[in-house]
């Protein structure tokens, strides 16, 4: 059997009984040694999404491949009444398929692990409960490994212009507008694209100017590098102090 580890989240009408509820669903469904750890209590990612949110993690052995566990996910989240209307909109349930097992997969059908992971402290803090030495297959360091490097303070970012010279002139307006976030808990660093990521550095951010990526998060490259678009400064600004949530929580 594969071990597996699951995000759990929601903040429309959740409770952690929603939680251990649909976790009884998947044991009915053939998984095994579910296991859950705090249930936390979360600030919302995104302009749309909403109130609070409550996130969990858990971890379950199964026999199912991963596309077919990623469906049991999906039919769990519609029977307490999951709707996708709209990316980072409020939710009843979020069931993410975090790792499993030591596979890499990017096809369309399923990206894992979750591409994400590395740098949302609402999946890592729960998710060291119950997972702790499970490692990223790609990174190759254990959940507990990731957390405690998402926790350095301050957490320093570097950012550069993605290349173009359409980016470069994105990037200099950019630039004075950013601030130190929350007391100086996060540091940006202004750096030139050819030069390697310096070794306390958590993520370099790319900055390119273009419509909004639909999801602004890497993929499973071994670098730790975090794509950010926009139309206008104001738009990248937004998602940069969403990215700055979901990394300092």
């Amino acid at each position: 059997m594969d071990e597996c580890l699951i995000a759990l989240g929601g903040n429309l009408q959740i409770s952690g009984q929603v939680f251990k509820d649909a976790l009884a669903q998947l044991h009915l469904r053939g998984c095994r040694s579910v296991e859950m750890g705090r249930v936390l209590t979360t600030r919302p990612v995104g302009a749309e999404a909403g109130q609070e949110f409550l996130n969990a993690a858990a971890v379950l052995r199964t026999d199912q491949g991963p596309v077919e566990l990623l469906r049991t996910l999906h039919e769990i989240e519609s029977m307490f009444h999951r709707v996708r209307t709209r990316h980072w909109g409020p939710r009843t349930l979020d069931l993410d398929l975090i790792l499993y097992s030591d596979l890499i997969s990017n096809i369309p059908q399923l990206v894992v692990p979750h591409p994400a992971m590395w740098y949302r402290r609402f999946v890592l803090e729960p998710a060291i409960d119950v997972a702790a030495d499970m490692v990223h297959p790609t990174l190759h360091e254990s959940v507990a490994e990731l957390h405690r490097r998402l926790m350095a303070r301050p957490l320093r970012l570097e950012i550069c212009s993605g290349g173009s010279a359409s980016d470069d002139r994105f990037f200099n307006a950019i630039m004075p507008q950013l601030r130190d976030a929350r007391n100086n808990e996060l540091e940006w660093r202004p750096r030139d694209f050819a030069s390697g990521i310096a070794q306390d550095t958590f993520a370099r951010i790319l900055l390119r100017q273009g419509e909004i990526l639909s999801v602004s998060q890497p993929l499973h490259g071994k670098s730790r590098e975090i794509e950010v678009g926009g139309m206008t400064v104001a738009e990248v600004l937004v998602q940069l102090e969403h990215l700055s949530i979901a990394m300092l929580g």
